[in-house]
């Protein structure tokens, strides 16, 4: 009896085991699957993934990442884009623009329609952009000076504009994003349109605004020159913690989650909750 007691035991223990191998794995795997980097459309007038390299120093390998893109690449899947089109297909639910090009207006539009159907998009337009390049003046690669899109911010219900104050175009200042103190350069502010339908809130001080266009969210970020390597990228390894970074960071972080970033009376709702 004992022995066939034993027996039973062993046995019981035997499916016990089997049985777990594949809930563990199936654990594990979901585990895995659940911190694997987000996927984050990125386009811009500025190449932040190979430099202003001509085509032969890519070729011998020449070209390196700007340090905004290594660093939004350790935490996000980059999927870099040069067109609207390319942004719907990639069907990814985040993108961040970063004073791109001049769209067509049939772009204007695709990008209106992937916002509406829940498209969430972070976007940095500078009505004067101060970021360095070697590329001369008129040169097509060169990055955009000023923002092209008033069509689509107006449709949205928000004009950009550059204070005129003596020195505003090459001022550098800290301007307070909640519990950051974000350093910019040349910065616009966003202005509501008076036809404006309220789906957009401007934060204090201008810099940002947030609006819900139909089932998506937009970030409007009314500078981009404080993504500049200048403004927060130190040449010690691991040291690359700035409130300009950081600031970025946690707004595409809130930006997934779908989350509030400016309150009714324009303060920014940078914490849980």
């Amino acid at each position: 009896m004992q022995r066939n007691a034993k027996r039973l035991w062993l046995a019981g223990l035997l499916l016990l085991l089997v049985a777990a191998v594949p809930a563990f794995y199936w654990y594990s795997s979901d585990r895995t699957a659940g911190t694997r980097p987000s996927a984050l459309v990125l386009m811009s007038s500025i190449d932040l993934q190979w430099g202003e390299a001509d085509l032969g120093a890519l070729a011998r390998g020449e070209g390196n990442p700007d340090p905004l893109f290594s660093r939004l690449a350790d935490a996000h899947t980059i999927i870099a884009v040069d067109n609207v089109a390319q942004l719907q297909a990639s069907r990814a639910r985040v993108a961040m623009l970063v004073q791109p090009r001049a769209f067509t207006p049939e772009e204007l539009v695709r990008l209106d329609k992937w916002v509406r159907a829940g498209g969430r998009l972070l976007f940095f337009a500078d009505p004067a952009l101060q970021w360095p390049s070697d590329l001369p003046i008129g040169d097509p690669a060169r990055p955009l000076f000023t923002s092209m899109h008033s069509p689509l911010f107006a449709h949205w219900g928000l004009e950009l504009v550059l204070p005129m104050e003596p020195g505003a175009v090459s001022a550098e200042t800290k301007v307070r994003m909640g519990r950051y103190a974000v350093r910019t350069l040349s910065a616009g502010q966003w202005q509501s349109l008076k036809n404006a339908d309220g789906q957009c809130r401007i934060a204090d001080q201008a810099l940002l605004a947030e609006c819900r266009p139909g089932k998506g969210q937009v970030l409007l970020v009314a500078d981009a020159d404080l993504l500049h390597a200048s403004l927060w990228h130190s040449s010690i390894p691991g040291t690359d913690s700035s409130a300009n970074i950081d600031w970025v960071e946690q707004l595409l972080v809130r930006l997934a989650a779908g989350s509030r970033v400016v309150g009714k009376d324009g303060e920014i709702l940078d914490r849980p909750g």
